[in-house]
């Protein structure tokens, strides 16, 4: 029988978890090695088709891991997609590659290796991070290093490596993880951020060389008290499976005061199948452009118009609000928006560029009002001439549909011009809806925000908003993660919101 053994670590993610581990390594194809001034433009070729792949990639993460409310994913993916895009990292690569004549894996190791020499700022360091990330991400596509385990995990792994990176968890099905563990990760990193955001136990300070000296099959992480247990006794092992039941049978829930409304965000058609179980009011935030991500183009109006016919039938008349393609920009998931800037043209912009992409979801929308409660919503709206647009295209296709529907219109409120503007929108629209994540984002420039509490700059900008609600007399939804805390929710219920949408799975802490 295999002896216990415990070793101490930090935790940056709290939680218990029992599996088998995976120990992460990366093969090293490509050798340090000079090239001629002939072969240098060649591998300045590889690299821009690298990059180019690299940015596909990252979008199609995107797209797959749309369904996850928490902003944190798109806002890392984000960073990587700009780090891809900046002219002076990609400038510095393609000179060095000119003047010193070494391969592409060489190159992006050397540059790296200096960065990490010279910055010493905590914030800068984890911008090292997020290049580091990206540089294996690229050499990965040239060829110069392999990774295949992390498709290939089973459920219940523990992922162990030296450094865990965004990109390994990205790249890896995270149902299948139970938890990390690493030598050197700080509490402030991206992947220690994911993992606190998704309830993933996460150890670190751990001596990996030791681990993997060891004879061992399973373990415990206990990321509470800082464990790692290997080999753990069947009375170690009996001891957590109750303290985990225990922990699993009492989940603090948040008691609703009445008058509160309940809604789902939906990303996804698997979700649209859950309705029925979830005790909520209905969908407070369709994310259209996620609902069709496996399609390598946009829906057709028969596509579109099957998929709100099913969600008619489950919700049973309560009201769906459905948020209209939310393209471009940062979320340029079927590469239509060729600008190929991170800001680009967004939302409502995005749409009145493409027309037809607008009036086939409008047109696939009001046939479906005659079988169920939908709401159109605007998406990432920056100008009252965007609402006007839109409606008349609305109403021009009602009329050219000989359909009746008296279907509401409403706007996002997500960036801070509309929400200096929320009096007017809401002059325009039937409803407004606050998109918490995005306004927050470009609120404070940052993708560091608390969701511990609110800022009083942004409690200024939510009065505006709820005051411009009630001015106008129309329904006010408020969508976020962020609702997720009991404080936050109650202190929006004190500002005067009681309608609330939040991801599928959080519906459940409320009752």
């Amino acid at each position: 029988m295999l002896k216990e053994i415990v070793l101490k670590a930090d935790v940056l993610s709290s939680g218990i978890s029992k599996g088998t581990p995976v120990f992460l390594n990366s093969e090293t194809i490509c050798k340090d090695n000079k090239i001629s001034k002939k072969d240098s433009q060649k591998e300045i070729v590889k690299f821009e088709k690298a990059i180019k792949k690299s940015t596909k990639q990252i979008l199609e993460i995107k797209k797959s891991l749309a369904n996850d409310s928490l902003s944190i994913t798109f806002d890392i993916l984000n960073t990587h997609l700009e780090i891809l895009n900046d002219p002076i990292i990609v400038n510095e690569v393609i000179c060095k590659i000119k003047e010193e004549n070494k391969c592409i894996y060489t190159i992006l190791k050397d540059i790296i290796s200096d960065y990490k020499s010279k910055i010493k700022d905590p914030f800068f360091k984890a911008k090292v991070l997020d290049i580091e990330d990206v540089f294996k991400r690229i050499m990965t596509n040239i060829g110069a290093i392999k990774i295949d385990i992390l498709k290939k995990m089973k459920s219940k792994s523990i992922l162990i490596s030296n450094e865990i990176i965004p990109s390994d968890i990205f790249e890896s099905d995270d149902t299948h993880i139970s938890a990390f563990i690493s030598s050197s990760t700080s509490y402030e990193s991206h992947s220690a951020i994911i993992a606190r955001s998704k309830n993933i136990p996460f150890l670190t300070n751990v001596d990996i060389e030791k681990l993997k000296s060891l004879d061992f099959k399973d373990m415990i992480v206990d990321a509470k008290l800082g464990k790692v247990i290997i080999n753990p006794s069947i009375k170690t092992f009996e001891t957590y499976e109750l303290l985990v039941k225990n922990t699993k049978d009492t989940l603090p829930k948040i008691k609703l005061k009445k008058n509160i409304n309940i809604f789902a965000n939906v990303s996804n058609q698997k979700e649209i199948e859950k309705l029925k179980s979830k005790n909520i009011s209905g969908i407070g935030l369709l994310r259209t452009e996620l609902l069709f991500f496996n399609n390598k183009k946009l829906p057709t109006i028969d596509e579109q118009f099957s998929v709100y016919k099913k969600i008619a039938k489950n919700l049973e008349n309560q009201i769906c609000i459905i948020r209209l393609f939310d393209l471009g920009g940062d979320k340029n998931f079927y590469n239509l928006d060729t600008s190929n800037n991170f800001f680009g043209s967004r939302g409502a912009e995005f749409l009145l560029k493409n027309p037809n992409i607008l009036k086939d979801q409008i047109t696939a929308i009001i046939k479906a009002s005659a079988l169920g409660n939908f709401q159109i919503l605007i998406p990432f709206v920056k100008d009252l001439s965007e609402i006007r647009q839109i409606k008349k295209i609305a109403l021009d296709i009602q009329a050219r549909l000989k359909i009746p529907s008296n279907i509401k219109i409403g706007s996002m409120i997500e960036t801070p011009i509309a929400a200096l503007m929320a009096d007017q929108i809401a002059h325009e629209v039937d409803f407004l809806s606050i998109g918490t994540n995005d306004l927050s984002r470009y609120t404070f420039a940052s993708e560091n925000i608390s969701s511990k509490r609110l800022h009083l700059g942004m409690i200024k900008l939510f009065k505006m908003i709820i005051q411009a609600a009630k001015d106008f007399e129309k329904p006010l939804y408020l969508c976020g993660e962020i609702l997720a805390s009991k404080s936050i929710l109650n202190k929006f219920i004190e500002l005067g919101l009681s309608n609330f949408s939040v991801g599928l799975k959080q519906t459940d802490i409320f009752k």
